[in-house]
């Protein structure tokens, strides 16, 4: 499947799905004028990915990862061997901002990635959905990081690591209002549906 191509004035952005893990987006953010540009938690289909940057005249400089799991990072040492660096702070790319948002809960080491209004979200929020946690006490941390994730400006769109949901990117302002996690009113009340999840799942109709 051909990637989906968003376009601002000074910003190509692909959203790209890779085989190899499960239902993975890899993405490339190029700026314009340089031509330069960021692939974001690369894992498979490396050439793939490569070939849609080099058909849009676009070099990938920087490697940025969401989080440390393999299956957002396995395509690093692809690009890294073509000359591209790995960056973990904040930076410009052209025009572009580029700034990293720590957000830990699905991991300790887990960012949001934000360039213009467009929010790469890795495993931390899906379409409807949230990661899942692989430390103790992650639970409470996941939660005040969505808390707070929740605080930017609705419009913001949410752009996932996984086609997880019922579209392929949302919006904070959509997740607020239709996103169970989000909606829940406690952190009590939220490791419960965590707990339940596949009851929650079936009671509703969803995959």
């Amino acid at each position: 499947m051909a990637a989906d191509r968003i376009w601002t004035n000074t910003m190509i952005f692909l959203q790209i799905e890779v085989n190899g893990y499960d239902r993975n987006f890899t993405y490339i953010v190029g700026d314009e004028e340089t031509k330069e540009a960021i692939v974001i938690d690369p894992s498979e289909d490396e050439e793939k990915v490569e070939k849609e940057a080099k058909e849009k005249g676009l070099t990938i400089k920087y490697v940025v990862n969401t989080h440390g799991h393999s299956d957002h990072t396995s395509g690093n040492e692809y690009f890294l061997s073509k000359g591209a660096e790995l960056v973990d702070e904040n930076f410009k790319l052209g025009s572009i901002d580029v700034k990293m948002i720590r957000t830990p809960g699905h991991t300790e080491d887990s960012k949001c990635v934000l360039v213009e209004n467009k929010l790469l979200t890795g495993d931390t929020l899906f379409v409807g959905k949230i990661g899942g946690v692989f430390y103790e006490g992650g639970e409470k941390v996941q939660w005040e990081t969505l808390g707070a994730l929740m605080k930017l400006d609705p419009e913001i769109e949410v752009w996932p690591g996984h086609d997880y949901g019922t579209s392929k990117s949302s919006t904070i302002g959509k997740e607020k209002e239709t996103n169970p996690f989000i909606q829940c009113k406690t952190f009590e009340e939220f490791v419960y549906l965590k707990t339940h999840w596949a009851e929650y799942k079936k009671a509703h109709n969803l995959s």
